[in-house]
């Protein structure tokens, strides 16, 4: 295999294995606590997930797509502005703890919510090289820290499992992956890690970010926030069932993401720059429109038998809820190219727009 072919085989394998990581960590979860702790685990990542999203300013996009992106310098002060944003992150998470334990009754305690903010501290503290990697799309120290901190959450998770035999063993296998990708980004690192506060850089990651921010949240209402109100309307069981079906319905859409914020982003840059825009992104649009068609029904046919025959009968989804999740799913996809190109051309604010 060449090697462009091995790095285009990575760039779609790592988001993939992730996707699929996150997936395993549910289906252990479910087998060793069943519904109701896999609903009060999945409303720990889902507040996670939420300042995650409400605080991502795009930092690693911007050091992939800008022109100076292999600037020490540069890189050193955009590793500041993702220090700020963990500690941004940590403290939204200490706000956040106190509603969350009081809002939903039976679920995670005080400790518990306060507890994520390890989370974002640990990775403030990532060395952002083996990003700047694919710039040169090169992803073999992608593969390493992405995939290799999932490796390690899915090892250590049967036996968190074991010791804690509820919803705070995903609390605790997050901590454990996160640990291990700052870990390992500093093994695979060319440059030690340098941090520097530069107000210059910061404006400009904050203007680059900004929309970037208003459309995560946009999304976060629109894909993520519905598991809150089944959470509130129904219980915690209802959650699992819930979470497991639109977790696996947002599979394809979170691995082509990622796979083109890998692949296609830098295809974009250089597009722009050798005018050959159109040819690129009419390509684009053809792989991800077949990728959306073909999920869509596939997901509605075959995801209520797939769920029962893994997770269990207790998890099975309608029909209609299949139907309905794989055509959001398909959607999600169909804009990725779009927003990509967004990016890429430093449009961030299109995608809020859309």
């Amino acid at each position: 295999m060449s090697a462009r072919k091995r790095d285009k085989v990575l760039a779609w394998s790592v988001p993939m294995l992730s996707e699929v990581g996150a997936l395993m960590r549910s289906i252990l979860m479910a087998w060793a606590a069943g519904p109701e702790e896999l609903g009060r685990a999945m409303m720990l990542v889902l507040v996670l997930r939420l300042t995650e999203m409400i605080s991502d300013i795009g930092v690693e996009r911007l050091l992939m797509t800008s022109r100076d992106g292999d600037d020490p310098d540069f890189m050193a002060a955009l590793q500041g502005a993702a220090m700020l944003r963990g500690f941004a992150m940590a403290l939204m998470l200490l706000v956040l703890a106190v509603p969350m334990s009081m809002s939903f009754s039976g679920g995670a305690s005080l400790p518990t919510y306060l507890a994520l903010a390890i989370i974002p501290l640990l990775r403030a503290f990532l060395n952002l090289d083996y990003r700047k990697s694919e710039r040169n799309f090169r992803y073999g120290p992608m593969a390493i820290v992405e995939g290799g901190s999932v490796i390690v959450m899915l090892v250590s998770l049967p036996i968190l499992t074991h010791l804690v035999p509820d919803h705070r063993a995903m609390l605790l296998a997050l901590i454990v992956q996160a640990a291990a990708q700052v870990v390992l980004s500093h093994l695979v690192a060319k440059r030690r890690w340098r941090m520097k506060i530069d107000p210059v850089v910061l404006h400009r990651a904050f203007r680059f970010g900004t929309p970037l921010v208003v459309n995560a949240f946009l999304m976060f209402l629109t894909f993520q926030a519905d598991r809150m109100i089944v959470a509130g309307w129904f219980g915690w069981a209802e959650v699992g069932i819930y979470g497991v079906a639109l977790q696996l319905a947002s599979l394809p859409a979170q691995i082509a993401g990622r796979a083109a914020g890998s692949l296609l982003a830098p295809r974009l840059r250089v597009a722009m720059h050798e005018d050959n825009l159109h040819a690129v992104m009419r390509s684009a649009l053809k792989l991800h429109l077949a990728l959306a068609g073909a999920f869509a029904l596939g997901f509605a046919l075959l995801a209520p038998f797939a769920i029962e025959m893994v997770y269990g009968a207790d998890f099975r989804p309608s029909f209609a809820l299949a139907l309905a999740l794989g055509l959001a799913a398909a959607f999600r996809i169909l804009r990725t190219p779009h927003s990509q190109l967004a990016v890429a051309s430093g449009r961030t604010a299109d995608p809020a727009k859309a």
